[in-house]
């Protein structure tokens, strides 16, 4: 097994939750053939299905032409460009042994896709895989970060999902908070699922390695100030507004949403929304209007312009 962590993840770890007596269990992956043991391993299973293009190996290709740490990463084929109008998938379970708590997923990625029509997408179950929650628009998500967040993006699917092209080793962490369980359940289910559209650009996919998951009782302590706990974008927008609340220990979510004209005239609204959104704004004219936002913990009006 490899035996160094990073001191990048070190650090992503201390952000995500502290490191003490407190720390539950812990699970790591790093695709080298020794991540065998069940007490503290991920074990991955890649979907059987014809056609999942997922590979555990070396990588040898251009943009993914080596593993995070040598010698193999989990790739969209190890090999090969990824095909038109596939979806591949890959998933492990992580026991949570409690029904309040942190899981804490963190790991390595390069991203090659077609921006928008292409993608990877990151959800959670904790049903047996009966229904799965994405975890960009997640509101039990309160901390997702590592990645550039210019490869954050909308499919034309409409789901949300990594995309575009991003040469650099990334550390994504990500933190799924357990506290709104009412029951123990025997497992959360983690996916990861690539997909293409009818178009080949001859592009690499997407690459994971150093997996690691973490089950914690330890709550972050990160404030989050009311000037920066609200970032509304693009503006002036022409075809989406995009919705993002900032992390923050406490759960959140958009409990109300208001759009008013320039002449005060309500547009639309909407009730228990995510906190990371977005809606279409073709039915809106040209404009400036005032985007009403209510959350559990705080609320603000900004004013948006719409350019066609």
């Amino acid at each position: 097994m490899k035996k160094q962590l990073q001191t990048t993840f070190l650090s992503l770890l201390f952000m995500c939750f502290t490191i003490n007596s407190y720390s539950q269990w812990s699970y790591t992956q790093y695709f080298d053939g020794a991540d065998s043991s069940y007490y503290n391993s991920l074990f991955v299973h890649i979907d059987p299905t014809a056609g999942n293009i997922w590979q555990v190996g070396k990588p040898q290709k251009i943009v993914f032409d080596s593993a995070g740490t040598a010698p193999n990463a989990i790739v969209t084929d190890t090999i090969n460009n990824y095909p038109v109008n596939n979806t591949s998938t890959f998933y492990f379970n992580v026991v949570p042994f409690m029904t309040h708590g942190i899981l804490g997923i963190q790991w390595q990625q390069k991203l090659d896709m077609d921006k928008k029509t292409d993608g990877g997408i990151v959800e959670f179950s904790i049903d047996y895989g009966a229904t799965w929650q994405n975890a960009f628009n997640n509101p039990h998500v309160y901390n997702f970060f590592g990645y550039d967040p210019q490869n954050q993006d909308t499919l034309s699917t409409g789901e949300y999902a990594f995309s575009g092209t991003d040469s650099t080793w990334r550390d994504v962490w990500l933190c799924y908070d357990m506290s709104w369980m009412s029951t123990v359940v025997d497992s959360i289910k983690v996916r990861f699922t690539f997909k293409s559209d009818s178009v080949n650009n001859n592009r690499e996919g997407w690459m994971i390695d150093n997996m690691n998951a973490h089950v914690t009782i330890i709550h972050p302590v990160k404030e989050v100030g009311s000037a920066d706990y609200f970032n509304i974008y693009p503006n002036p927008a022409k075809n989406i507004i995009n919705i993002q609340l900032k992390d923050t220990h406490e759960y959140h979510i958009i409990e109300h949403m208001e759009l008013y004209n320039s002449a005060g005239k309500l547009m639309q609204e909407w009730k228990n929304i995510p906190v990371r959104y977005w809606f279409s704004t073709e039915n809106f004219p040209s404009g400036v209007y005032y985007l009403k936002i209510k959350t559990n913990l705080r609320s603000k009006t900004v004013a948006v312009t719409i350019m066609k």
